[in-house]
C-alpha cells in the first residue's frame, strides 16, 4: 500500500473516531480513553507472555524463568506454541518488548495530561482569568484526547504488524498522537494560566 493511501486511511479513521466521541461529556471521554489504554496494556502484556512462551527458552532472560511451571498454565489459553501463527520467535519477542517500552514511556503522561485538561476545561467553571468556560471550550480538549488515544492504539497495532505494514504507517500514527498531545498540553496551559 502506498504511503499516501496509508496516510489517508490512518488520519481519516482517527477523524471519524474523534467525531463520534465528542458527544460524551469531558469526564466520560477521559474515562473511556483511560480504560482503552489500560485494556491495551493488559492485552499487550498477554501478547508478550505468549511470544515468550511460544519462543521457548530463547524468549526468556534465563532458563529458570522459562521452566516456571505456573507460567506453563498460560500456554493453552494463549495458544503459545511454536506452530501457532504470528508473534513467535525472538524477533517477535523483541518487537513486543519494544512496543511495551514505548507504551510505558508515553501513555502515563497522556493519561496525566488528559486529567489535567479535564481539571481546567470543565464547562461552567471559572478559569484563572475569570472567564466562565463554555461547552464548546471542552470540544477541542475532548477531540484531542480521543485523537491521541486512538493514535496510540493504532500505533501499537502497526508496531505489532511492522513486518507487514512497514514503519511509515506506524510513524504517522505516532505523529497523530504526538501533535494531538502537544495541542492538548498547549491548550491546557492556556486555560490554566
Amino acid at each position: 500500500m502506498s504511503l499516501l493511501a496509508w496516510a489517508i486511511a490512518i488520519y481519516g479513521s482517527i477523524y471519524g473516531v474523534a467525531q463520534q466521541g465528542t458527544t460524551k461529556s469531558l469526564p466520560q471521554v477521559v474515562a473511556v480513553c483511560t480504560v482503552v489504554l489500560t485494556i491495551k496494556a493488559f492485552v499487550l502484556g498477554l501478547l508478550a507472555v505468549r511470544a515468550r512462551l511460544a519462543t521457548g527458552e530463547k524468549g526468556f532472560a534465563n532458563k529458570t524463568e522459562s521452566a516456571n511451571v505456573l507460567l506453563q498454565l498460560f500456554k493453552p489459553p494463549l495458544i503459545a506454541y511454536e506452530w501457532a501463527p504470528a508473534l513467535a520467535g525472538s524477533s517477535a519477542v523483541e518487537r513486543i518488548e519494544r512496543c511495551v517500552n514505548n507504551n510505558k514511556e508515553f501513555e502515563p503522561f497522556l493519561i496525566g495530561l488528559m486529567f489535567a485538561a479535564m481539571a481546567v476545561a470543565s464547562p461552567g467553571e471559572v478559569s484563572k482569568k475569570g472567564v466562565v468556560l463554555a461547552e464548546d471550550e471542552t470540544e477541542l480538549v475532548k477531540t484531542l484526547a480521543i485523537i491521541a488515544t486512538y493514535s496510540r492504539v493504532l500505533h501499537t497495532l502497526l508496531f505489532l504488524t511492522w513486518p507487514i505494514s512497514g514503519s511509515e504507517p506506524r510513524t504517522m500514527a505516532f505523529d497523530g498522537f504526538f501533535f494531538a498531545a502537544l495541542g492538548l498540553a498547549v491548550y491546557t496551559l492556556k486555560l490554566a494560566m
